[in-house]
């Protein structure tokens, strides 16, 4: 069950990269003042927060084995 959690949890991060990797591409191709902007750099930091929780989830799940601090955790 754990398992399962953990998964659906990275797939729904990595599902939320890819939305703002792209989004944020297309913004840099329509406008050419987008990369000085301030939603630019929102968006990117958006991008190194989503992919730092994904992979914090998967370092959890494969450290502890045992899933007894995931357990306590959720």
């Amino acid at each position: 069950m754990i398992e399962r959690i953990v998964r659906r949890y990275c797939l729904k991060q990595a599902e939320l990269i890819k939305q703002l990797k792209l989004e944020n591409t297309k913004c840099l191709r329509l406008d050419q003042d987008y990369k000085d902007s301030n939603q630019h750099h929102r968006r990117k930091r958006s991008i190194m927060i989503a992919t730092t929780m994904h992979n914090t989830a998967i370092d959890l799940f494969l450290r502890d084995s045992e899933l007894k601090k995931i357990e306590e955790d959720l």
